[in-house]
């Protein structure tokens, strides 16, 4: 019955760990920040040792990961802090690194540069905890989780081609073609892209044409409005998580119809969300071939997680 008990204890104690949140962040590299490593320092320890867990991160997006922390949950409870190890005012074991706790939020991680071949920055988090007791003859499993929040960005800027009829027929009555257009993204845990039919033929003083958004989380992790939204107490999860703001951003010369400049996004998982809109460009002024940028931007909190297992054996029986 008691083997019982501390097994039902090491499942729900400490930072508990919520049903139906993903416990492994299977984020792609490429798509912001990874965890690359987490686990205790032996994966079978004895009652009463000290025992180290180690996570370790690195960026391997595009852009900079800013504000980032991290919690290891599930031991709290059960699990008393080593020697000299910090906790909150909720008893929980901080990490070791000033840097690595939510009270500070001090770890930024600069993005890769693949043309100078340097990789992105990494960091590392370390806690210490005393292994708990437990009865003679027999072993406990217990699962460690971590999760690591930061800040992040993902932007899009698609080039649209606004041509004239005539424009469009001298061009073909020559034999030539239309510049190119460009498209660039950020390589984040949060996808944006925008669909036209481009070029787009004017006529008179004004015309309309479709945008098409898709917003989608490919990190393999949840997003936040802000990275203090991501962080839950208890139980419940935070009011901003799967929220995402949206900004749309036009030039000179172009208006949104239907959607607006600001939208607001909710992404569960990593099913994407579509928007759909219409940009009215003002051609009155137009001369020859013009191309204009549309933009996408948000700025977010963002979370992943990893877990690890560790086998605890009595004191006085060996590995």
């Amino acid at each position: 019955m008691f083997l019982i008990f501390l097994i039902i204890i090491s499942v729900i104690s400490g930072c508990v760990l919520p049903t139906g949140e993903p416990f492994e962040s299977k984020t792609p590299v490429g798509t912001g920040v990874i965890i690359e490593h987490f686990g205790p320092d032996f994966p079978d320890v004895h009652s009463g040792e000290e025992v180290e867990f180690t996570l370790r991160v690195k960026n391997t997006g595009s852009v900079k990961a800013e504000n980032g922390f991290a919690e290891l949950l599930g031991l709290d409870e059960v699990w008393e802090g080593g020697a000299g190890a910090q906790a909150g005012g909720t008893g929980e074991v901080f990490p070791d690194e000033i840097k690595c706790r939510y009270t500070n939020k001090w770890i930024t991680m600069l993005p890769e540069d693949p043309y100078s071949g340097i990789t992105g920055g990494e960091e590392t988090c370390t806690w210490r905890y005393i292994a708990p007791q437990v009865l003679p003859g027999l072993s406990t499993p217990y699962k460690a989780k971590v999760r690591f929040f930061y800040s992040y960005r993902s932007s899009t800027i698609k080039m649209v081609t606004l041509v004239s009829k005539e424009e469009l027929k001298a061009l073909q009555d020559q034999g030539k073609g239309l510049p190119s257009e460009s498209y660039s993204k950020t390589k984040s845990p949060i996808s944006l892209d925008i669909e036209t039919a481009s070029p787009i033929r004017t006529y008179g003083n004004y015309v309309e044409f479709p945008i098409v958004i898709t917003i989608k989380n490919i990190g393999g992790g949840t997003v936040c409005s802000s990275v203090d939204k991501c962080k839950k107490d208890g139980w419940g999860m935070n009011e901003g998580w799967y929220k995402l703001n949206l900004d749309i951003l036009l030039p000179q010369g172009m208006t949104l119809n239907v959607c607006s400049y600001k939208e607001n996004v909710v992404l569960i998982g990593d099913r994407p969300q579509t928007i759909s809109c219409k940009v009215v460009a003002d051609t009155s002024q137009q001369i020859g071939i013009i191309q204009k940028n549309i933009e996408l931007r948000a700025e977010y909190g963002y979370f992943i997680d990893k877990t690890a297992d560790v086998l605890v054996y009595p004191s006085t029986e060996p590995r």
